[in-house]
């Protein structure tokens, strides 16, 4: 492949000797990429210049490789270093990765691992262990998340002396940039999926607010900790049911189950009460995730809000099945997800083992075997019939929504004899249809 060593290094190596799943494949070596004498069969594409960073090609497959280098950061534990110098020797590369674990290297040519820290030692013991703690996080305040994250999705135990660092650097996150946090967050609420550590998530998440991590991601979770619940309906405080029911949560919405009390503590301060909590969740998420937060798409944004603001429709289950119908209609695509932060919410409680089928995934179904109109375009008239029998082009809008509504809770009406009827009928007194 080179005429110079080369040596997968990191994750892969070190999650085929703990016998978890594959990750991406990180190579690393003496040579910087110009004199790496690759052959011609190889291509590379420069990624970062100042580290020597490059990907190799070859045919559809891609490695990231980088020179052995020596790191020094400012003090601010920032992500990027401030001078890299390189180096052909590799216990000095191992020594400016974050844990042990992740300086294992696999000698490509010779077929032999290298081990410099005694990573090897650690995964048989399954401990996580920076080899100079205190350096590792003071150097990249990012890195106090990689170890929550790394821990929970290989199941590793934190070494003491690690654990006490990353707590005494933790306010180093604050000078790490939003994005990178972020991403950090969203990749701890999956880490039960990378290896299937069961409820790596929820272990997680308790990890990051016992080093006090969490004011840097979500600060206003921390008000939960210690507020009361209601014990009728509720065994933990706000924060560990919010735990518990990103534990309970499938992965697709585990960012909602994260956020969806996060009003409670804002009205019992204000109110005395919890009543109404979901829509200041709702406000809470369209701050916290927005531009002056962590700065997620705003489609990701609008359903975490929707799924937050909802999460409590229909609890008692006394809503008028019409509302309801018109409800599941409306949201038609997001009514699985809501039903699963329900379910996850009512599991958290600690109160109950299972979920009953919920009422919308009933009505959802109904809606399907009755053929319902979904949306106003599934009405089998348009505003173009409308404009033909009279109405005014100002109140077309109106009368299909109002028709539409009608529709779906009675989806026989869906019929042209009928829909004409009623349009023919408010075009004559310049009326629309009444809603449900």
């Amino acid at each position: 492949m080179a005429k110079s060593p080369i040596y997968v290094v990191g994750g892969f190596v070190r999650n085929k000797l703990a016998g978890l799943g594959e990750t991406d494949i990180d190579i690393a070596g003496p040579a910087v990429a110009d004199t790496l004498g690759l052959s011609k069969r190889y291509r590379t594409e420069v990624v970062n210049y100042r580290l020597g960073t490059v990907i190799i090609k070859y045919n559809d497959d891609k490695f990231e490789y980088t020179p052995f280098r020596v790191e020094k950061y400012a003090e601010g534990g920032g992500h990027s270093p401030v001078s890299v110098m390189f180096t052909t020797d590799i216990t000095k590369d191992a020594k400016r990765r974050d844990f042990t674990c992740n300086a294992i290297y696999y000698d490509i040519a010779n077929d032999k691992i290298i081990d410099p820290l005694g990573g090897i030692a650690d995964i048989e013991h399954k401990i996580l262990r920076a080899y100079d703690p205190q350096h590792i996080f003071a150097s990249d305040g990012l890195r106090v998340l990689r170890m929550v994250r790394i821990a929970c999705e290989t199941g590793f135990k934190i070494d003491a002396e690690t654990a006490k660092a990353a707590k005494a650097n933790v306010e180093l996150l604050k000078d790490i940039s939003v994005e990178r946090r972020r991403d950090e967050l969203m990749k701890i609420l999956l880490a039960d999926t990378k290896n299937g550590i069961a409820n790596a998530q929820y272990r997680a998440l308790r990890l990051l607010n016992q080093i006090g991590a969490i004011k840097y991601l979500i600060p206003q979770l921390e008000d939960g900790a210690g507020m009361a619940q209601n014990p009728l309906y509720h065994k933990y405080d706000v924060l560990e049911h919010t735990f518990q029911t990103v534990r309970f949560a499938p992965p697709d919405i585990r960012l909602a189950a994260l956020m969806h009390d996060i009003g409670k503590p804002y009205c019992m301060n204000k109110f005395g009460n919890m009543h109404g909590h979901e829509k200041v969740s709702e406000n809470i998420v369209r701050y916290t995730f927005g531009e002056y937060g962590l700065r997620f798409p705003n489609s990701v944004i609008d359903e975490v809000a929707w799924l937050c603001a909802n999460h409590m429709y229909d609890r008692d289950g006394k809503t008028k099945e019409a509302k309801v119908r018109i409800f599941v209609a409306k949201n038609f695509e997001l009514i699985d997800k809501l039903v699963e932060l329900i379910n996850a919410d009512r599991l958290a409680t600690g109160l109950i083992a299972e979920n009953p089928e919920h009422r919308l995934l009933k009505v959802k179904r109904q809606l399907i075997e009755e053929g319902a109109p979904l949306k106003v375009t599934d009405l089998v008239v348009s505003g173009s019939r409308m404009i033909l029998e009279g109405i005014q082009p100002v109140k077309i809008g109106g009368l299909l929504e109002s028709l539409w509504r009608e529709c779906v809770v009675n989806p026989k009406l869906n019929n042209e004899e009928w829909l004409v009827a009623q349009i023919k009928k408010h075009a004559d007194d310049g009326e629309t249809a009444s809603e449900v």
